[in-house]
């Protein structure tokens, strides 16, 4: 029944067939989106055809953008990339949706944003933790009043793992850790607690070879007067997998497993335990919200905006760690 919505569809535009792509088309397949592959490397993006049974493959970005099959481009490629992927994609009159973070620094954001409105096109980021069913959970259960008036969040998320290719290149990753994975809690951070005002950052002696930092720790001034604290690590030694948010207010915590698969809320009202067992890491909902905007023309929730905070809060914790001062948030 889900899939039979969007068999008429026209398809998607897949440029790049790396990790997180794979991801992208393994939703697209339970939807029954149709899907077109696109990399610099044309045997790649066969392989990468056969494999998630795109209906076609292509050797270049810019021959993929004008099938007239095409509907969307999803932008998958290094954070560098992503201004010129999308304007290209944006020139051949698709909609857009591009990883986070959506480019490495503000001016490449603003000039997205400007193109996709001036094409009257959609843009917007894959933050698929925004769609995540449990974390929608807790921003129901702040929204709600349950956990009272909000005092702390800390979001954890430390290992140890090593990168290879674009991501030890600072000047194609923008930077390490925070603006490459730690940006999806950074979104939480905003989404549940309210804007940052202000950050104080550090990022101790790195373990792990990457293009910036390999672990940080941040403290954020949120509106009245909550506390935010972010520690996101790749070079924690010791640590295969360790993550998990928490969410206290006047009347209780609530626990979220940062893999989605469970919210613990604590209160004066007891402990109530919720399971979550489908699309746990949100890329169906982001991809059905994407077809939805495309469809209706309805900004979505991740939108150039809400994208453009996100980095904002990234590039002030940058600052922070290199004047070693707390910084004020620029949006």
């Amino acid at each position: 029944m889900l899939a039979s919505k969007f068999v008429a569809a026209r398809a998607l535009v897949l440029l790049g067939c790396g990790w997180i792509a794979r991801r992208h088309a393994r939703a697209a397949r339970r939807l029954g989106i149709p899907l077109l592959a696109a990399s610099r490397d044309a045997g790649r993006a066969r392989a990468f055809a056969r494999e998630f049974a795109a209906v076609d493959a292509f050797g270049t970005y810019e021959d993929a953008v004008r099938d007239p099959r095409a509907a969307g481009a999803l932008v998958c490629t290094p954070h560098d990339r992503h201004l010129r992927d999308a304007l290209t994609a944006l020139e051949a009159g698709l909609h857009i949706l591009v990883e986070k973070p959506l480019a490495p620094t503000l001016a490449e954001v603003d000039r997205m944003i400007g193109a996709a409105g001036a094409a009257g096109r959609i843009l917007m980021v894959a933050e698929n933790f925004h769609f995540m069913p449990a974390f929608r959970h807790v921003r129901r259960l702040i929204t709600g009043g349950h956990l009272g008036e909000l005092r702390e969040l800390h979001l954890i998320a430390r290992g140890y793992r090593r990168h290879a290719g674009w991501r030890l290149d600072a000047g194609a990753c923008g930077g390490g850790v925070l603006i490459d994975a730690g940006i999806h809690h950074v979104h939480n951070l905003r989404w549940w607690g309210g804007e940052p005002r202000r950050v104080f950052t550090l990022a101790p002696p790195r373990t792990v070879a990457l293009g910036g930092e390999d672990s940080v720790d941040l403290l954020a001034e949120l509106p009245g007067g909550v506390v935010g604290f972010l520690a996101n690590s790749l070079g924690a030694r010791g640590l295969p997998r360790f993550q998990w948010s928490t969410v206290t207010g006047t009347n209780g915590t609530c626990f979220a497993d940062n893999r989605g698969r469970w919210v613990l809320l604590r209160g004066g009202r007891g402990t109530r335990l919720s399971l979550f067992l489908r699309d746990t890491r949100g890329h169906v909902a982001l991809l059905r919200a994407f077809d939805e905007a495309m469809r209706t023309g309805t900004p979505p929730e991740t939108d150039g905006a809400a994208g453009r905070r996100d980095l904002a809060v990234v590039l002030a914790a940058y600052r922070s760690i290199a004047e070693r001062r707390p910084v004020d948030v620029q949006c």
